[in-house]
């Protein structure tokens, strides 16, 4: 199982980083369109404002680095074996925790901040469709990551009690 999850956490890193490169590369040859459909808009004859780009990259990147962080600290914890050390199961649960905090940030903003600002002064009024939805499916990697931090401070807590027993031992 452990394997499976190693496959998936891979093969979703890379594509999540095509992805980021795809935009990078639309952005770079000019080609607006795409980046237009990409924020739910129509088709416009000019370029997304620079403020809306430069957003979006910065977005993506923040997502990106926090699904690659998420998936590397799982890696470790799986990597971890039968050893239950708690500080390490503490720590690496918190980084995933704040892996997973970046994610919700970084796909937040790139959902409900970046189109804004993409269509800043550019797009008619009567093309935006933007909506704000604070609690949508997403918002489970924020509860997850609150979870997971919550479990690392009971594991530190259970480090510490370990520590206490052995020195009577």
């Amino acid at each position: 199982m452990a394997l499976v999850a190693r496959i998936l956490m891979a093969v979703t890193g890379a594509l999540m980083l095509a992805y980021m490169v795809m935009i990078c590369s639309l952005v770079i040859i000019g080609e607006y369109a795409e980046v237009w459909d990409l924020a739910d808009f129509p088709p416009q004859d000019f370029p997304p404002s620079s403020l809306g780009i430069a957003l979006g990259l910065f977005f993506a990147g923040v997502f990106l680095a926090g699904i690659l962080t998420t998936f590397w600290q799982s890696h470790l914890l799986l990597k971890l074996g039968r050893e239950h050390l708690f500080r390490a199961l503490a720590r690496r649960l918190r980084l995933c925790g704040g892996g997973l905090a970046m994610m919700w940030v970084g796909l937040y903003a790139f959902m409900n901040v970046v189109p804004l600002a993409m269509s800043m002064g550019r797009v008619a009024p009567e093309h935006m469709e933007t909506q704000w939805a604070p609690f949508e499916i997403d918002t489970v990697f924020l509860v997850l990551a609150v979870v997971m931090v919550a479990l690392s401070e009971t594991l530190t807590r259970a480090a510490e009690i370990e520590d206490e027993n052995n020195q009577f031992l």
